[in-house]
């Protein structure tokens, strides 16, 4: 990895002329099958640069009561970005109640309450054990919010790590959310790097900039190598053969 960081390729990412960093930014669109990707220094400015990019000061969210997002995030989405968050409690699974959201959807016609206008949901999901959604719960999460005009949003930190477990292509896993968050850092233990779709790409960097980030070549470098350097389904696979070995 410091091998890696020596010999990156650097240049003014303000400007789009990091070519260690437009390289990640493709590669991770590719694995995911997205049209962009934006690379943040951490989780929850992933997540923050997103839901801001989503919805406007006074649009509402909607959010599980064990979500990270809502747990661990300091209260980014309200706090930075204005937007109130709709808490309602997620399955042991993780998954969110349809009846649940669609109750507490609001379209703005009522002049009294927020406009919900961004569902986000989590895979795999930290505080319910690490479950996992598979494609078809995802779906019909994606499928309610998206015939009430709204978008989605996925904190996948481990969205790899779900692929496997579902023994699907990650881009097949996340085909029908508007916006995905992963952390090479959470699922492999590397260095950080977060995935946004081009449809708000310029607001999520410009969110990006405001909470201090500004992309760096050297953090690119060691970065891609946990995503390229090994197989993540490879690495995993050998941790599980030695925990069997230990009788973990």
């Amino acid at each position: 990895m410091r091998e890696a960081m020596y010999r990156a390729e650097v240049g003014d990412d303000v400007y789009g002329e990091d070519p260690s960093i437009n390289h990640l930014q493709e590669l991770a669109a590719e694995r995911l099958g997205k049209e962009a990707a934006l690379f943040v220094a951490s989780g929850t400015m992933g997540n923050a640069s997103a839901i801001m990019a989503h919805a406007g000061r006074g649009e509402a969210i909607i959010v599980g009561d064990q979500s990270h997002i809502y747990r661990y995030e300091v209260g980014g989405a309200s706090t930075l970005g204005g937007s109130p968050m709709i808490v309602i409690p997620n399955e042991p699974d993780g998954m969110l109640n349809p009846h649940l959201i669609t109750i507490n959807m609001s379209d703005g016609s009522d002049e009294h309450s927020a406009p919900t206008v961004l569902l986000c949901i989590e895979n795999t999901h930290n505080r319910c054990g690490g479950t996992v959604l598979n494609r078809e719960q995802v779906e019909t999460l994606t499928s309610l919010a998206h015939s009430h005009s709204m978008h989605v949003h996925l904190d996948g930190a481990r969205i790899f790590n779900a692929a496997i477990a579902l023994n699907m292509p990650v881009s097949e896993l996340v085909r029908s959310v508007d916006a995905v968050m992963f952390s090479v850092r959470s699922a492999q233990q590397e260095p950080l790097s977060e995935v946004e779709t081009m449809q708000f790409l310029a607001k999520a960097q410009e969110h990006g900039v405001l909470m201090g980030h500004i992309g760096e070549g050297k953090i690119r470098a060691v970065t891609h190598y946990g995503v390229d350097a090994e197989d993540i389904k490879t690495a995993l696979a050998a941790i599980r053969r030695t925990l069997i070995d230990l009788q973990v």
